[in-house]
């Protein structure tokens, strides 16, 4: 009987702790831009892989000194205009931010991200130009790719829904 007992308390006393953990779980959305023209902001707390063909890539970690870096190839020119914050220009860039909070400028042509987290951000093409025909198409918690907008548009980062 003591042995039913404290069976019990001890199945009752492990489950609780799961079942929070389980309702504490929020999903991550999901951000894919594929050849993008224009400028695409997000600030995410999640990862982020990227590159650039020709342009500017800013990155700034919010807290520098914990254990998630930036990592940057094919910079021509880098600048830190703070202890937080990475700049590189450059043609194909290639940027990877992993397992962080993160604020993500990439301005410029062939832009290919993605990212996974939460948080949001903005996106904007440049089809509205006369000279700029297509301007890339991006994918938003798992909907259909469409063209990048050609006013800024804000964005959230949320788990699809399953309906």
């Amino acid at each position: 009987m003591r042995r039913l007992v404290a069976f019990t308390v001890l199945a009752f006393g492990l489950a609780v702790p799961a079942v929070g953990l389980a309702l504490d779980q929020v999903e991550d959305g999901t951000l894919s831009v594929r050849n993008g023209v224009g400028k695409v902001f997000l600030q995410v707390n999640g990862s982020t892989v990227g590159r650039v063909a020709h342009g500017k890539v800013t990155v700034t970690d919010p807290i520098p000194s914990d254990e998630d870096d930036v990592d940057f190839w094919n910079c021509d020119k880098r600048s830190y205009p703070s202890d937080a914050t990475t700049v590189c220009w450059g043609n194909n860039i290639r940027f990877r931010a992993i397992g962080g909070r993160y604020r993500i400028w990439a301005r410029g042509t062939g832009i290919y991200l993605s990212a996974v987290g939460h948080g949001g951000g903005q996106l904007d093409g440049r089809g509205d130009e006369p000279d700029v025909d297509r301007d890339g198409a991006y994918s938003l918690n798992d909907e259909p790719y469409r063209s990048l907008p050609d006013e800024p548009q804000p964005f959230a980062l949320a788990a699809p829904s399953r309906d």
